[in-house]
């Protein structure tokens, strides 16, 4: 009986110790509340925050960020370093200096400086982010070819990359309403994420 009691303590004590041996949690592309998140097949991480506050007259807040996950460059106007993590339910983002951003003092919750929290909101498969270069992009079925009567994104617009094609991007975008489209756009219809240089 006695050796029983011994067994069962150091099972006990294995199991309790074994979290601190478990690997740390990946990152996955999603979003993340404000947050859209894509992971590329190198590792490195694209992303594109975006906050509103007020009804009425709002104040938004947006920035990118880009690079490894543990020492990524944030920028709008100006470039600031950050990091971002998985945590239990979603990720880490932690940016010193977010607040910096335009528009981003008066919407950002200072927590943003030593680590906000952000819950996964949906799940995605980007493998990169892009932002829509032309007036209007059409969602094409296919490469090459035409359609007027697609769903279509603006200029401004930043949608997630499912593919990447001959020059082609096979793009995913969600709307305001919550309905997500995807389809294929050009490469003179988008540009990549590129943080500014020095």
């Amino acid at each position: 009986m006695t050796v029983i009691r011994f067994l069962a303590a150091g099972l006990l004590s294995f199991c309790a110790a074994a979290p601190v041996f478990a690997a740390p949690a990946a990152l996955h592309s999603g979003k993340y509340e404000g947050l859209m998140l894509a992971v590329t097949p190198e590792g490195q991480v694209e992303g594109y925050y975006a906050e509103e506050l007020g009804e009425g007259v709002t104040r938004r807040c947006t920035f990118y960020l880009k690079g490894e996950p543990a020492a990524l460059t944030t920028w709008q106007d100006d470039a600031y370093p950050g990091r971002v993590v998985a945590s239990a339910d979603g990720v880490t983002l932690t940016v010193e200096q977010a607040r910096q951003h335009p528009g981003c003092m008066s919407v950002l919750i200072p927590e943003i400086a030593t680590g906000l929290e952000l819950t996964r909101t949906a799940d995605a498969h980007w493998i990169g982010l892009v932002t829509v270069s032309t007036d209007k992009a059409h969602l094409l079925n296919e490469p090459g070819v035409e359609a007027t009567n697609r769903p279509y994104v603006v200029k401004g617009d930043v949608v997630g990359v499912l593919a990447y094609r001959d020059g082609w991007a096979k793009v995913e975008f969600t709307s305001a309403r919550n309905r997500t489209y995807t389809g294929w756009i050009s490469h003179d219809q988008y540009n990549r994420l590129s943080a500014p240089k020095g």
